[in-house]
């Protein structure tokens, strides 16, 4: 019986001994071992991707090139940004991700005319361009509701991301006649720009007008910016040197 509580002392002496192992052996050395591969991760924004990439493995980490930005105001092939942030407490063997520059593209302006809007901003889209502005207009050339004139022209070369303005055709016009203003001109342009806005020429009238040149229209008969319903003549006076013509 005396020698029960030494057997007691033994057994807990290895019951201690066993669970300091295994605090050991589960708990203290891994994280031992997690704090000697835990490091600051160094900045390498802004540093040509071959340098980051050497400073980086060095500092035993992975490297993966992952995204890339279009820009004029980088030099190309230059880190500008990264995954984890610079400073971070990484893990050895981490992959860190860079996003690399490139030099911004120029696309080429695709044909947008007789398209319908909708089909043109699907068109500009996938070229890398935006449509700043779609007016509407009247046409006798083009159905309604599809393009009728670009800026800038198919073919022409544009950085990505540039705009690009549309007209885009109302049909045919209504019928009605606009009344051209033609006082001041000379009596051939004025009934060039009558009758390019489909009217007529009505009786002609001279009088005397020393102060102007000959053949200059003083007056018509229809102000301009009159818009009339039904094709009508416009009468004109115009001046001359010879008082006999009056």
């Amino acid at each position: 019986m005396k020698y029960r509580p030494l057997f007691q002392y033994l057994l807990a002496l290895v019951v201690v001994g066993v669970v300091l192992a295994v605090i050991m052996d589960q708990i203290v050395m891994p994280v031992y071992v997690r704090q000697g591969q835990v490091r600051y991760l160094p900045n390498v924004v802004g540093l040509p991707y071959p340098q980051a990439v050497k400073l980086l493995k060095n500092n035993g980490f992975r490297v993966e090139r992952t995204h890339v930005t279009h820009t004029q105001e980088y030099p190309p092939n230059q880190v500008f940004e990264m995954y984890p942030k610079a400073y971070s407490r990484v893990k050895k063997g981490r992959i860190i991700q860079l996003t690399v520059t490139e030099e911004e593209k120029m696309v080429p302006v695709p044909d947008l005319l007789t398209m319908t809007l909708r089909a043109a901003e699907i068109e500009v889209a996938r070229a890398g361009l935006v449509i700043d502005t779609a007016h509407t207009a009247y046409s006798d050339d083009y159905p309604a509701g599809v393009v009728t004139w670009q800026f800038p022209r198919s073919g022409n070369l544009l950085r990505r991301g540039s705009g690009m303005s549309l007209i885009v055709s109302m049909g045919q016009p209504p019928l009605s006649y606009y009344v051209p203003s033609v006082v001041g001109m000379g009596f051939q342009t004025g009934r060039r720009e009558i009758l390019d806005a489909g009217l007529e020429i009505g009786r002609v009238k001279y009088i005397y007008a020393p102060n102007l040149l000959p053949n200059t229209i003083v007056d018509q008969s229809i102000a301009g910016g009159t818009v009339l319903k039904i094709k009508r003549a416009i009468n004109l006076t115009v001046s001359t040197y010879d008082q006999d013509q009056e």
